[in-house]
Parts: structure tokens; sequence; C-alpha cells
């Protein structure tokens, strides 16, 4: 009996291998990690042979490259959308309106998407031990919705630096994925109950921080206010 191999599928055939490949290594990367999952764990979990992910990627590294790009392009594209959307609007949001709405565009793919916290494993794994080329994460996702973000804050909110805008926006960023990752981790230790179960008693705690702590930034009801050259 002839063995076929990915050389002789169709390309119908070829798309949906490749297609089984990336969603099998993004369950097992983020279970398990990069070094921890092998190539052949990655091919039994997607039924096909092993030659396969040369075939299609180029081997692990390539694959573990494309892995992170077939699920940051959608949750990046997703919430420059969503924030698009949010400053389309008229009359302009006040700043609590933004910093609520940052919140839902923030968690919402994270949260709704049964992808999410596949995604929010993912990247904590490679945070703690880098394996993607130097810049990909930072140019291709982060920069993005820190750039769109930055801008909208200049707008809505009170005048602050641009550097301090920046680092307003990545603080608020930090809150929201700490809080969702320290809730799964409790939830599996069980102890959900450490901190608030109930989305929106985490939202409108987040929207109080936030923009008590941009205001703070900003000198609004402080003696000397930061000077905006």
């Amino acid at each position: 009996m002839e063995v076929q191999t990915d050389n002789a599928v169709r390309p119908q055939e070829a798309e949906d291998t490749r297609d089984r490949i990336l969603i099998a290594s993004q369950k097992l990367f983020a279970d398990k990690g990069f070094d921890a999952t092998s190539v052949r764990d990655i091919t039994t979990e997607a039924g096909c042979n092993v030659a396969s992910v040369n075939y299609h990627f180029g081997g692990k590294d390539k694959l573990y490259l494309e892995t992170f790009r077939s699920m940051l392009t959608v949750l990046r594209d997703r919430r420059l959308e969503m924030m698009s959307e949010l400053m389309e609007r008229r009359p302009r949001p006040t700043l609590d309106e933004f910093v609520e709405t940052f919140a839902v565009i923030m968690l919402e793919p994270l949260v709704k998407d049964s992808r999410g916290r596949m995604f929010l494993d993912l990247l904590s794994r490679e945070m703690i031990s880098p394996r993607l080329p130097q810049g990909v994460l930072l140019e291709e996702f982060f920069e993005p919705m820190m750039q769109r973000a930055t801008m909208a804050l200049a707008q809505v909110g009170p005048k602050l630096r641009d550097s301090t805008a920046r680092m307003c926006v990545m603080s608020m960023v930090g809150q929201l994925l700490h809080s969702l990752k320290a809730h799964h981790l409790l939830s599996d230790l069980g102890r959900p109950d450490v901190i608030p179960t109930q989305h929106e008693d985490q939202v409108a705690h987040f929207v109080r921080f936030s923009v008590g702590g941009i205001n703070a930034c900003a000198g609004v009801g402080q003696i000397e206010p930061e000077v905006v050259s």
C-alpha cells in the first residue's frame, strides 16, 4: 500500500494539514512550553506525519513563530478596530469612558474568544523564556496598540507629556494582564475568592484606579501640576 506524503496531497488537503498543525501547536506550546513540546507531539495531536512540520513551516522554531503570529494578528486587528470605533464616536468619549472601553478592548478578545486563555498562557511562557526573534512581540503586536491608545488618551485625557501618556497606557495594560492571569492562576489553585470574581467589579476598580492615576500624573488636584512644553 502506497503511503501518501504531504508533497502529493491536493492544495486544500495541504491547507487543512497546515491548519491542524497550527491548532495543535497553539494548544501544546501553551500547555507545555516550547522546550517540552516535541515535533512528534504536535503532529500526533494534528493527525499528520512528522515531516509535515518541515514541509509547511520549515521546522519547529518557525512553527513557533507562526503559531504566535496566527494568534497575535487576530487579537491585534480586533483591538485596533475596537479602538477606532471608540474614537469615532460623537461626542468624543470622556476619560472615564475611554478607560472603561480600553479595559473591554484589552480583555474581551481574551475572555470571550475560546483561545484567549491559551494565548495568555503562551504569552506568559514567552515572557519567562523567550524564543521569538527579537522585536516580534513589540513591533508586530504591542507597538501598534500602544501608539493608538496613547494618541487616544491625548485626545480625551488631561494634558500629559507624550512619554507620560505612554507610561499611563503601559500601566493600564499591565494591570489588566496581571489581573486576568492572576484570576486564572487562583482559579486553578481553587482560590478564586482571593480577588473579585465579578467582571464588572474588576472593570469598575480598574477605571477608578486608572483615572485617578492619570489625573495624578497630570497634576490634576495637586499644587504643582506637570508642565507640558
